[in-house]
């Protein structure tokens, strides 16, 4: 019979057993060195290299002794009366009982507990930077739509084998009537007929109802519109500027103040006689949106339904609108999104304040011309 070959099994290695191994033999290559300069240094003196042998390997090999007293305890206990430094043993006998209870003693009966201070406080920590959420593509989500419902549908099967849940009737159609009844179908097609039409309608109303179901209340669909868009403010912070010939109508400064406040804008209208000064704030749909209005859907150049153009209007031209800045923001600069009448320069500055004044000063030195006109469509 052959010899049964025996299995080799794993053989880990402790762990620092290859880091003790090199410095010992670090140590041995050392007193190696040391043993040949001292037994050359004996054979030029004359003097034994024995001796100086046993020095080296008690210097190399022993440890070193503890010391009488550590170094952060010398400072706490003062100096024995014979001057010499305190010891371990002088405070076990009780000689100096009583010194770390006193007034100046750093050492005391009570515990201090520091107040911890979260990491998320400091806004340049690592745990304030939150990551941001991946976008899927629309592909990505059908793929995963798809796995997951091929999930579900296997967990189901399973149970069915099992027998936890009940086996599924077989879904009877029009078109696989003959195969799955067979002979039922052939003695009488026109009832089994109607009743596979009535099933059919059956599972479409319950799909249509699970569909409503599902469908979200006004309330829901406003509260959930609202959660995207804190969402894309916390992302980043936009602004828009924008200049208007003139913003007296209230269709107009309707849908300026409707949109603003739908898509949770931030901001402040300037009017003045000389033009109208828009800006707001907030995340990159919500201006994506507005940018959409202001410069495409609003027609401001086309006469107002029910109103005529006034003389002076005529000759300034056609009603315009600009966009004179856009960039992103730090923080937001305004708290809501208001109307404010000033007649005078001097008066749009008050409003604006140091915060947004300069875009006051850029709004008088843009033209229309320089910006981009609202009726030219792409």
């Amino acid at each position: 019979m052959p010899r049964e070959r025996k299995r080799r099994d794993f053989h880990f290695a402790r762990p620092g057993r290859f880091m003790e191994e090199a410095d010992r033999q670090r140590k041995e290559a050392k007193l190696e060195e040391l043993r040949a300069k001292i037994q050359a240094q004996s054979e030029r003196t004359g003097v034994d290299g024995a001796v100086g042998m046993d020095m080296v390997a008690d210097t190399l090999i022993r440890p070193e002794e503890p010391p009488e007293m550590e170094w952060w305890d010398q400072h706490i206990l003062p100096p024995s009366p014979s001057s010499s430094p305190p010891t371990y043993e002088a405070w076990a006998e009780g000689k100096y009982d009583g010194v770390i209870q006193t007034e100046d003693s750093p050492i005391t009966l009570y515990i201090q507990h520091p107040v911890p201070v979260h990491v998320s406080a400091h806004p340049g920590s690592a745990a304030a930077l939150k990551p941001k959420p991946v976008r899927l593509t629309k592909r990505e989500t059908k793929k995963l739509r798809r796995q997951r419902r091929a999930e579900l549908q296997k967990e189901k099967q399973e149970k069915i084998r099992l027998g936890l849940l009940p086996p599924e009737a077989p879904r009877v159609k029009l078109g696989n009537l003959m195969r799955v009844l067979g002979d039922q179908a052939v003695q009488d097609p026109t009832r089994l007929e109607a009743r596979v039409r009535r099933e059919a309608k059956r599972r479409a109303d319950e799909h249509l109802q699970r569909n409503e179901d599902r469908k979200l209340t006004a309330e829901q669909k406003k509260e959930k519109k609202l959660e995207k868009l804190k969402e894309d403010s916390a992302m980043a912070v936009l602004s828009n500027v924008y200049k208007i010939k003139s913003l007296t109508h209230p269709k107009h400064k309707f849908k300026v103040e409707a949109n603003a406040q739908q898509l949770g804008m931030t901001g402040v209208v300037i009017q003045n006689p000389l033009f109208a000064l828009v800006i707001v704030e907030g995340g990159p749909k919500a201006i994506k949106a507005y940018k959409k209005l202001m410069l495409r859907r609003i027609a401001w150049s086309d006469p107002v339904d029910g109103e005529e153009e006034d003389e002076g209007m005529r000759d300034s031209g056609p009603n315009q609108c600009a966009l004179v800045w856009e960039g992103q923001l730090t923080r937001r600069l305004f708290r809501h999104f208001r109307f404010h009448l000033c007649p005078t320069d001097a008066i749009a500055r008050e409003r604006l304040g140091e915060k947004a004044i300069h875009y006051w000063d850029l709004a008088k030195s843009t033209s229309f011309s320089d910006g981009a006109p609202t009726t030219s469509l792409p």
